[in-house]
Parts: C-alpha cells; sequence; structure tokens
C-alpha cells in the first residue's frame, strides 16, 4: 500500500490552456512543461496519484456566492460543471486502475468531503499537494492535509499561481507553518530510497 499521496489540484484547461480565464505563462506554462513527466514518474515510484478537480454548477441559483467567488469576476464563472474550462486537462496523465479522480467543491479537497478516510483507508501518512493555484486551493487543501495529521509538503516546481513572486512567497510562508516545499526531485529521491 502507498504511504505517499500525490494530490493533484485543479488542473483544468481555465488553468492550464492560454485560452483559459485563469492561465498564467510565467508559472503554470512553464510548469506544465514538465508536469506530466514529473508526476509519471511519481506513480512509477509507487506513491497513489489524486486528481482533484472543481466543477462549479452551471445553475447560479445552485451556486453559494461566498464560496465560489474567488471564479467570478460578474460576468462569467471558471471552472463550471460542463464548460471547456472545467474539462480536465489532457495532459495530465490519469490511471482509473490505479488513480483517484476526487471532485472538490471549495478551495480545500478535504473541507466537506471523506478524502481524509480515503486516503487512510489507503494507508497514506504522506500527502504531497501540486498544481493551481499556490495560494488558494493549493494552499486550502495543504493546510487542511497537515490540520488531519498528515505529514504534508508543496511540490515546489509543480505548483503555479499569478507570479513567480506571489508563488515563492506562499511557499516560504507554507514551508515555515504547515507544509514544507520540497522539489520534485527530492520526491522522486525519497520515494526511491522508502522515505515516503
Amino acid at each position: 500500500m502507498p504511504k505517499t499521496a500525490v494530490l493533484v489540484i485543479d488542473m483544468q484547461k481555465d488553468f492550464t490552456r492560454p485560452e483559459g480565464r485563469f492561465y498564467y505563462p510565467e508559472t503554470t506554462g512553464e510548469m506544465m512543461k514538465t508536469f506530466p513527466e514529473k508526476l509519471n514518474k511519481m506513480r512509477d515510484l509507487g506513491a497513489l496519484v489524486v486528481i482533484v478537480y472543481t466543477a462549479h454548477p452551471a445553475d447560479e441559483k445552485e451556486v453559494n456566492p461566498e464560496l465560489t467567488r474567488m471564479f467570478r469576476d460578474g460576468k462569467k464563472a471558471s471552472l463550471v460543471e460542463g464548460s471547456a474550462g472545467a474539462e480536465l486537462e489532457e495532459r495530465i496523465p490519469y490511471d482509473p486502475e490505479r488513480d483517484i479522480m476526487f471532485r472538490k467543491f471549495v478551495p480545500s479537497a478535504f473541507f466537506g468531503t471523506n478524502l481524509a478516510e480515503i486516503l487512510r483507508e489507503r494507508g497514506v501518512e504522506n500527502v504531497l499537494v501540486c498544481g493551481v493555484k499556490t495560494n488558494v486551493c493549493c494552499r486550502a487543501t495543504a493546510t487542511d492535509a497537515s490540520a488531519y495529521r498528515f505529514r504534508t509538503y508543496m511540490i515546489s516546481d509543480m505548483l503555479g499561481t499569478n507570479t513567480k513572486e506571489l508563488n515563492d512567497f506562499h511557499l516560504a510562508e507554507m514551508t515555515k507553518y504547515f507544509a514544507k516545499a520540497i522539489s520534485s526531485d527530492e520526491v522522486c529521491e525519497r520515494l526511491k530510497n522508502g522515505v515516503f
């Protein structure tokens, strides 16, 4: 049983494609060049991959404005169920035989869901967070993973947000308090050596 889970947060076309509503070429664009290869390597080294996605209801009446305001600009929401922007990025490898596909409804993948139970049932002790946005959904998920007593890490070269400076600031803050930032190379080294 894998002791380590890699949570891949919101790698959907609104974030991963140049035509997406929240695409950041400096961070997400750069990250996407090597993300699939790094994720495949982690899976091959025994990590459990959990593809976490957001899909807001298309019906405005069903949307809680307080929980989804960050995804709206007054004109059109992002990550709306059934929209092109909410589609999962095809370049992100998903193996239905080994991976978990998991839907979240608010920034944290743990809030109001049974994700902690699912991970514990599979023997997971270490949670590694990657994806977008570092300072919103990834940070919220990592903070909650820590609160659920998982050893929690942020994969520094597999995270993206508006700017590199903002990304680095939040990684430094998380390292101080809840989730140490480590590189994908270090993750793979730890997986190889049985540390994870």
